[in-house]
């Protein structure tokens, strides 16, 4: 049997080690990014952004992660009792949030306990997915919104159409409707990773475009449920003719219209 003396280097080597495998540190402009050796409840990593403001101040942040993953999860981050319990942790981690952004202010020197009880507080915000009752058979209310556009506009749209990019490469889009200019609609369901998303779609618009003479890409989403980033809005508004809430539907009528 080992002594203690014994057991207490390993345990220090053990959890050495586990955290310098868990540490990775990426230069930003401004900054570094750098992991934490503990996940949110999906399995991932929590990653922070640390930026230096002025020599003595620092801006410690989540990078927007931890609310878009937990609206993901269908949480909604609006009703009073899930913003009882945001304050609560808010205030207890010494956490701010402003346009879906956690962050905390840091004075040089840093110190580290500040950086470990931010990252608990963020675990503990994602936690918060526990609220959400998940139901089996959840409506689908931007889809019933949108269906009942075409209804009104007396057109019948193609669901899950496939729009050809090459002779062997195409992407399926959730609505296409043929008219002298086509329109094609997507909804944009992944909550996690808006800006992926939305630049894997750009990408895509602009591909399309070349193959469909005077295509309409349309892309919807949840202003209830979706927090849009000033990046994923100016993807949209470049690469879209329309990038707006599921719910604005006179803005959708319009666009129908216009390609009649």
């Amino acid at each position: 049997m080992k002594g203690v003396t014994d057991l207490q280097v390993e345990l220090r080597e053990l959890l050495n080690g586990f955290w310098n495998e868990a540490l990775e540190i990426e230069p930003l402009p401004k900054g570094v990014a750098f992991t934490m050796p503990m996940s949110y409840p999906d399995g991932w990593q929590v990653t922070m952004e640390l930026c230096c403001k002025t020599p003595v101040q620092y801006y410690l942040s989540d990078r927007g992660k931890t609310l878009s993953w937990l609206l993901g999860q269908g949480q909604s981050v609006g009703i009073d009792a899930v913003k009882d319990h945001l304050s609560r942790l808010y205030a207890e981690h010494a956490i701010e949030e402003v346009d879906g952004v956690l962050y905390r202010w840091l004075q040089a020197p840093l110190d580290p306990i500040d950086l470990q009880v931010f990252a608990e507080g963020l675990v503990a915000v994602s936690r918060l997915d526990i609220l959400n009752e998940h139901r089996m058979a959840e409506e689908n209310v931007a889809e019933k919104t949108v269906n009942r556009v075409f209804e009104d506009a007396q057109l019948t749209p193609k669901c899950h159409h496939k729009l050809n990019i090459t002779y062997d490469r195409g992407v399926f889009v959730d609505y296409f409707v043929n008219l002298a200019k086509p329109v094609a609609i997507e909804l944009i369901r992944n909550k996690n990773d808006l800006p992926g998303t939305m630049e894997k779609w750009g990408y895509r618009w602009r591909e399309l475009r070349k193959s469909y003479a005077g295509l309409t890409p349309v892309m919807l989403y949840d202003r209830n449920t979706q927090i849009i980033d000033s990046y994923s809005a100016r993807i949209g508004r470049n690469d879209c003719d329309l990038f707006c809430g599921y719910d604005e539907t006179d803005r959708i009528h319009q666009v129908l219209g216009s390609a009649r």
